[in-house]
């Protein structure tokens, strides 16, 4: 049952040349507001008395098109092949402001799509293709300088394409406040909903703390990681890192015999990364615009979990390579 899996990415990688990077939005314009005119001529008789208001025109914001371009993200991982079993999935997603109709800031429409390759022996009965789709909103909101909130929510459909049954529809999102003490540390409260069966939920709790601008902590769920700043110039920075945390996923799918079930994959993962990003506000756990990673790491604790009662199946250890783009 093995497949070619590498073509997949190197369309990913044609798609992106096709996107210029997005350019994050600096400025608005001023809603129009009514004036009183001081060049008109004078009032008619039968309008002696009033105050003659005009509405002055407002040109359009020249940075307009920045302000609705969308930004797109794409990533593919690979984990090595042990015991007749191999994984490889590839996704992307686009986010589209709602800008002019709402904002400034404006909320997100997420569109997603992940598609999952497994390679695994027939004795397993398990689908070759999985699939993610999931459309959502998400919003970002700074509400002074100590506080920043952000909101996602989204509803997803993870699928064989055989069953598509309620157990494959899925409800994901979360929220949580940011509270910046000071240039070097950063609290982080709220909680994720994965849509997992495993894992339904988990709290997206912790603090970024850097304590010299070359080194940074990011000690939060569900990835942590500790991060050392390479190189950087007047516009980027590359960072070097090691991580940890878990991945998987649940997806509905169809036995042979016609039966419907549910598998959830799970592993956890040590890594090795480079990353490169704008450059990061000391003591903020992101930044805005175009960013790049690749890493490489350890996969452990694999396994395979099932609704029907069927056994779960554990996997070996494997070793994995990943990488994302954002533009």
């Amino acid at each position: 049952m093995h497949k070619q899996i590498w073509h997949p990415w190197l369309v990913l990688l044609f798609s992106a040349t096709t996107f210029s990077a997005a350019q994050e939005a600096t400025s608005f314009t001023a809603a129009p507001r009514m004036v009183a005119s001081a060049t008109q001529p004078a009032p008619s008789p039968a309008s002696a008395g009033v105050l003659e208001v005009i509405e002055r025109p407002v040109p359009r914001p020249q940075n307009l098109a920045r302000l609705m371009r969308p930004t797109f993200s794409i990533a593919s991982e690979w984990q090595t092949e042990d015991s007749g079993v191999s994984l490889a999935s590839y996704a992307g997603k686009m986010q589209v402001p709602t800008y002019p109709v709402f904002g400034p800031p404006p909320p997100f429409v997420d569109f997603s799509f992940k598609y999952t390759d497994l390679n695994v022996p027939a004795s397993l009965d398990l689908p070759d293709d999985l699939y993610d789709y999931a459309l959502g909103l998400s919003w970002m909101r700074k509400y002074n300088d100590e506080w920043l909130f952000r909101f996602m929510f989204s509803t997803a459909i993870a699928t064989d394409g055989e069953n598509t049954a309620s157990d494959a529809w899925q409800f994901r999102g979360g929220g949580f406040a940011m509270y910046r003490r000071n240039d070097q540390l950063t609290w982080i409260f709220g909680a994720l909903a994965l849509g997992r069966n495993d894992i339904p939920v988990v709290p997206a709790a912790g603090a970024v703390w850097q304590p010299h601008p070359t080194l940074r902590f990011d000690l939060t769920l569900p990835r942590p990681r500790i991060a050392i700043l390479v190189r950087e110039n007047a516009l980027r920075q590359q960072w070097g890192y090691v991580g940890g945390g878990f991945s998987g996923g649940t997806w509905a799918y169809q036995r042979a015999s016609g039966v419907n079930d549910q598998l959830t994959f799970r592993d956890w993962r040590l890594v090795l990364g480079w990353e490169s990003t704008p450059r990061i506000k000391p003591g903020m756990p992101f930044a805005r615009g175009q960013k790049m990673n690749i890493e490489m790491g350890y996969v452990f604790a694999r396994e395979f979990e099932f609704t029907s009662g069927v056994a779960d199946v554990k996997l070996r250890d494997a070793i994995l390579l990943g990488g994302s783009l954002h533009f």
